[in-house]
């Protein structure tokens, strides 16, 4: 299947974020400064609807029975990911990078670590996010034959009343703070849904975007998205932040497509191909930054993060190959 620019271009633009996101964490950072950083973080929310476009766009292209599908999505995202987890356990017996442990080594390699919050963070907080997505790839194709069937206002409408029943029923337990339940595949499932009915719309057009916002109210949609979701999580605390996620994914998409409708070369050319690669980054980046750390005691941080970013992005690039090397090599 042809990539997309655009596509590509998103995806670098959310996984550059959420990576500069977590290297600010890394520094004292005073308020509101703190608050502001957490931008960054919101591309997971962009990821979530790519996610839903790349999968449902390829069902519509070959359709496939549910266990093909999960061997082959499963096999493509998992065994890249393990190998990660298991390099950062044999480094952790060296170093104290990870605190090592059976329980959360086969947390990872069993994938129960989605279900229990003492685990769900061991080997690199970022990692939850691939507990997500793994949830999304058991319920797709169930998901996929129902998108198919119904009006695709229906099926959005669907996914929004999912969300919020399961954003009400998370508060009501008060786990709202615990990352199994805040980022359980249901949280973000409306956006996947609608990144699946972009796809349907997209396949129904002749696979032809017909975009054409105008950049000034692209870059009023990204204020404002992003000024909401910044105030709804500053005066709603934990809470605040189940419940921000619509002005986030339109402030911070909004604000990505302004940039790239900028059409400046070098900027669009930079997040396109960190687009390609942005699943190696992802795994790698907290590793990597980890490592120089521990190697400095966290001195000359701003030093740090830059030469952390080049070996990120160096080191991405031939994992990327090893993984697409695996992927021809296992046919999938």
């Amino acid at each position: 299947m042809r990539r997309l620019e655009i596509i590509e271009f998103l995806k670098g633009y959310a996984i550059f974020t959420i990576m500069i996101y977590h290297f600010l964490q890394t520094l004292e950072l005073p308020e509101p400064f703190r608050q502001f950083i957490s931008f960054g973080g919101t591309g997971v929310h962009l990821f979530v609807l790519l996610s839903g476009f790349g999968l449902f766009l390829s069902y519509l292209k070959k359709p496939t029975d549910y266990i093909t599908f999960l061997k082959k999505r499963v096999s493509k995202i998992y065994i890249p990911y393990v190998v990660i987890v298991i390099i950062s356990a044999l480094i952790s017996f060296f170093i104290p990078l990870y605190q090592n442990s059976l329980y959360a080594f086969g947390g990872h390699v069993f994938l129960y670590k989605m279900f229990d919050e003492s685990i769900v963070g061991s080997y690199g907080y970022p990692l939850w996010f691939i507990s997500m997505i793994i949830q999304f790839y058991i319920i797709f194709i169930p998901l996929a034959m129902l998108a198919k069937r119904i009006n695709p206002s229906n099926f959005i409408l669907a996914g929004i009343t999912m969300s919020i029943i399961w954003v009400f029923v998370v508060i009501s337990l008060g786990k709202e703070s615990e990352r199994v339940w805040n980022s359980f595949f249901l949280q973000f499932i409306w956006e996947f849904a609608l990144g699946m009915v972009i796809a349907l719309k997209y396949a129904q057009n002749d696979y032809q975007f017909n975009f054409n916002v105008k950049r000034v109210y692209l870059l009023l949609f990204g204020i404002l998205g992003c000024a909401s979701y910044g105030l709804i999580a500053m005066k709603g605390g934990v809470v605040g932040k189940m419940m921000n996620d619509l002005p986030a994914l339109i402030g911070y998409s909004s604000l990505a497509i302004f940039i790239f409708k900028l059409k400046i070369s070098a900027i669009n050319k930079f997040f396109i191909y960190t687009g390609k690669i942005s699943f190696s980054i992802y795994l790698l980046h907290t590793l990597i930054l980890g490592i120089a750390m521990i190697f400095t005691n966290g001195n000359y941080m701003s030093v740090v993060l830059c030469v952390s970013l080049l070996v990120i992005y160096l080191a991405s690039f031939y994992y990327q190959k090893v993984i697409m090397n695996l992927y021809r090599i296992l046919k999938i």
